[in-house]
C-alpha cells in the first residue's frame, strides 16, 4: 500500500507508460487493502460510465483507514489486457477491473 501522494507519483508514471496501451479505459485511484495483481471482479452492465466518472474524481479521504491504504486501479477491457499489466508501479500495487468497453449509452 501507499500513502495518497505516492499513489498519485505512481499515476503519473503508469499513465504514461500505459499510453499506447489498447485495451486501457481508465486508470485511477482506490483504496486497498489489495494484493499487487489482483484483479477486481468484473463490472456489472452499466458500470463502464461509473468507472470513468471514479477516475475523474478525486478519491475522497475515509478517516476510519490509514493514509496508507492507496493502490492504482487500472480498468480494461478484457482479461487479455490484464494480463500485460504490471503488479506494481514504483512499490504502489496496481488493482485490475475488467470494465469492457466504456463509451457512451
Amino acid at each position: 500500500m501507499a500513502s495518497l501522494e505516492q499513489a498519485r507519483e505512481a499515476k503519473a508514471v503508469l499513465k504514461h507508460a500505459l499510453a499506447e496501451h489498447d485495451g486501457v479505459t481508465g486508470i485511477g485511484l482506490t483504496r486497498g487493502p489489495a494484493d499487487p495483481g489482483v484483479a477486481a471482479g468484473p463490472a456489472g452492465a452499466g458500470d463502464g460510465e461509473a468507472a470513468v466518472r471514479a477516475e475523474q474524481a478525486e478519491p475522497a479521504q475515509d478517516a476510519e483507514q490509514p493514509d496508507d491504504t492507496w493502490c492504482l486501479q487500472v480498468n480494461v477491457v478484457d482479461a487479455e489486457a490484464q494480463d500485460r499489466l504490471p503488479a506494481e508501479i514504483d512499490g504502489v500495487a496496481v488493482v485490475v477491473r475488467v470494465t469492457g468497453h466504456v463509451g457512451a449509452g
